[in-house]
């Protein structure tokens, strides 16, 4: 049996991406679980939470993100995937449900878009000024509550040249590598 506190991340593929680093970082001190599939958008992590703690096992601590999929121009779903205000509300109700779990919740800020990715209204693309806006009412939200911010917009925003892949959005291995330490710094101090 494992004794070691479990850390729970939670996210779209940013997470994914990430996720290996993190649970290398910390596989003195934590176990390092996340769902095998994307988080995609927040009513999506809503609707899935339970069956993934299921999977997962009860979190002592987690870190978590959710907001490129609802931020996203989605030609399907035009002008925007999900409101702003839905997306707030969502988070809301998910922050419920982990708080229920754990007192231990830490909020991730989206990570930016290139300024050199395209944004045509006929394909999912992007806008960092929205994304700015999700971030800033999702930081609200967590401020409100008392959630500790890991602002990965901020570490990343600097570097979109040496960190973004060759789409302008995921990250490649540098951003991988620094987003993975920003998380591993922000997990330990709860991992006694």
């Amino acid at each position: 049996m494992d004794d070691r506190p479990r850390v729970l991340l939670l996210g779209d593929s940013i997470r994914v991406s990430y996720q290996p680093m993190v649970a290398t970082m910390l596989a003195d001190r934590a176990e390092v679980v996340g769902p095998a599939d994307n988080c995609q958008f927040a009513l999506y992590t809503l609707s899935s939470l339970d069956r993934w703690l299921a999977e997962l096992g009860r979190p002592d601590i987690v870190h978590w993100n959710n907001g490129l999929h609802d931020v996203g121009h989605n030609p399907g779903r035009a002008p925007v995937q999900i409101p702003l205000g839905m997306y707030v509300a969502d988070l809301r109700f998910i922050l419920a449900n982990l708080r229920a779990i754990t007192p231990h919740v830490i909020w991730a800020t989206m990570t930016p878009v290139h300024p050199d990715r395209p944004f045509t209204s006929d394909a999912w693309s992007w806008r960092n000024e929205a994304i700015a806006q999700y971030n800033t009412a999702a930081g609200e939200l967590m401020a409100t509550h008392g959630v500790p911010i890991n602002d990965l917009h901020a570490l990343v925003l600097p570097h979109v040249d040496e960190y973004l892949a060759d789409d302008l959005i995921h990250l490649n291995d540098a951003g991988q590598r620094a987003c993975a330490k920003a998380v591993a710094e922000i997990v330990r101090p709860y991992l006694g």
